[in-house]
Parts: C-alpha cells; structure tokens; sequence
C-alpha cells in the first residue's frame, strides 16, 4: 500500500515543480498561431468525502448513498477549566456504529437518518443502547460547478429525536448506559465544498462547515445525562453547540487520496433548575455542565474501488480542550452510491 501512495505524493510535487518551470522565457521563439491541440482532461478523483465533516453537496433525485461509520473511542481523561488535562482514573470505552443514510428528493435537495448504537464499558461495567435519531434535510443553494472558483454552498436543517435514557441511570453503571441527550436538538449547518485542480492527477478538496444546534428543555429524575443523584428531580436547559470544521482532501491517484479535518466545538452552560437530590456519600448532587470548548484533529486516507465505492480510515484526537473529554478514536468509513 505504501507504494502507490508515496508514488502519487512524489508524481504531485515533481509535476508541480515540472509546471513551474516550464513557464516560456522571454527570449523563447514565439510560434505562429495555430489550431490548439488538443488536451485529454486528467481523470476526476473519487473522493470518498473527508472523515469528519458533512459531504458538500446534495445526493441527486433518484440516488441513494449510505456511508457505514464505525467509531471506536477511548476516553482517558478531561481538560479542566484552565485548558489543563486531567486524567481519568479508568479509561471508558465507547464502540459507535452509525449509518448515514441518504435520500435524494430532487434536484436540489436530499434527507438524510442516521440510526445508531452504543456498546459502551468501563471498570468492569458495560452497556449496549441505541442513540438519538437525526433526520436532517439538506439544500443545495449554489452547485460546486457553479463557478470555476467559488464553492458550492449547502444548508442543512437537522432534528435530532431524544429516543435513548438519558435519566434514571443505574449508578453501578457508571454512565455506560448513558446514550441520549434527552433534548431535541434543531441544527442549522452552513457547508461550503470545493474541488480544485492543482496539476496532473493532483485535485484538492476543501469543505468548511459552520453548524449551530439550539436544544430544547428536558426534565431529568434520578442519575441522568447532566448529573444528578438519588431524589434529582427538575429541569435542565441544555447549552447550544456551535461547531466548525474545515477539512481537505488531496488526491495522490484517481483511487487513493490524503485527508484531514480541522474541528473545534464549543458547548454554553447547561444549567438546572429544581431539587439537585444528594449522591452517594450523602452530600448534594451536582447538575448541570459549565460550558466547554474542545480542538481536535482527524488525519485520514481514503481507497475508492470505483466512483461510487469507497472507504475511508483514520485517526479523531482531541489537541486542545476547556471542560470537555479527552479522546482519541479510530474511525473507518464505507461509502457506497447507488
């Protein structure tokens, strides 16, 4: 595999080298005019889409893509309210598979359901739950073709259904069965998408994203999602999420390309409102999350086998973090267009 990959990386930068030097020199011969020759386009790559971020434009009428996500996560610790990494005294293991589901409606616009689950376990303990449900319909307000430079432009509305428990957890789980918000959460998500032809074979991909998802009030009892202890009982208003992402892809072949995501999140405060109950050792519970920021990173390489099959793998880690879980996952992705 090494081969191909370092044959294309090498192939991109010698011909944009070739291309820069070759520019003609003032004392070179002009040629008299003639008919231009003609030019074979190089191939298109087969992107897969990068591993993090939203696709950048919309499935077509009558097409269906499913993109078959497998997350395997590592908590091992939290970054304090200083940006300082805390670690946990046991890692907790999260195994997430997700299926993006992709419709398309018409021309310009698709919907899109994720189902998924949970197998999460730590210090002995285990739990296997379905998450929430997002249902989501995306626009395509400019196509990527639109113009030779300017991106295409996208924009999603996603509501993302509270089907998991998310209160009354068992403490002797200790949060392993925790897989809902208990919220539902309406996103709007802004994507701008671009493909560029550097030289030769050699394309680059970019996606931005700009999302922001407003949640909804949510009555907790017991051990819950934000807190909470023996006798909880009240109503906690869930922060919105503010996400951004930008992301490239760099094609070494019309198969094999490069990936990476840039990601930062910030969550407001979560605050609650009602009797906080006590905990264990008889001594009031806490409810509620300060807010939290979080940087991470996701290199990537991605496979297409033909234009509408591929895979993508690679590497999610957190660099930087306020109030929010230190991670590091591997994540593979299949994606099939039908």
């Amino acid at each position: 595999m090494k081969a191909p990959l370092l044959t294309g990386l090498l192939t991109c930068v010698s011909a944009l080298a070739l291309a820069d030097s070759t520019q003609p020199s003032p004392t070179d011969t002009i040629q008299p005019y003639g008919p231009p020759s003609a030019v074979t386009p190089p191939p298109a790559p087969w992107f897969t889409g990068p591993l993090i971020a939203p696709i950048g434009a919309i499935i077509p009428y009558g097409d269906f893509e499913i993109e078959t996500y497998l997350y395997c996560t590592t908590d091992t610790g939290t970054y304090n309210s200083h940006w300082g990494s805390v670690s946990a005294q046991n890692n907790f293991f999260s195994l997430n598979p997700k299926w993006l589901c992709f419709f398309g409606l018409t021309s310009w616009m698709d919907i899109n359901i994720t189902p998924q689950f949970f197998y999460n376990t730590t210090a002995g303990q285990g739990a296997v739950r379905f998450g929430d449900l997002p249902i989501a319909l995306d626009f395509q307000l400019l196509d990527p073709s639109a113009t030779p430079y300017f991106p295409g432009i996208k924009f999603t509305i996603q509501e993302t259904f509270p089907t998991e428990a998310f209160e009354n957890l068992n403490p002797n789980k200790l949060l392993t069965d925790d897989t809902g918000a208990g919220a539902f959460g309406t996103t709007f998500n802004l994507v701008f998408y671009k493909v560029y032809h550097l030289v030769g074979h050699c394309f680059l991909s970019s996606t931005i994203s700009a999302a922001y998802t407003i949640n909804t009030s949510v009555h907790v009892h017991g051990f819950n999602t934000y807190g909470g202890g023996y006798g909880t009982s009240g109503t906690v208003l869930p922060g919105n999420t503010f996400q951004g992402i930008v992301s490239f892809e760099l094609s070494l072949s019309q198969n094999w390309a490069l990936a990476l995501d840039n990601v930062y999140t910030h969550v407001d405060i979560s605050k609650f409102y009602g009797n906080v109950g006590v905990n264990a050792a008889g001594a009031p519970a806490t409810v509620g999350v300060p807010s939290s920021e979080q940087i991470s990173f996701a290199p990537a390489i991605e496979y297409a086998f033909s234009s509408n099959l591929g895979i993508i793998a690679g590497a999610w880690v957190t660099g930087w973090g306020r109030n929010s879980p230190i991670f590091r996952s591997g994540v593979v992705n299949l994606t099939y267009t039908y």
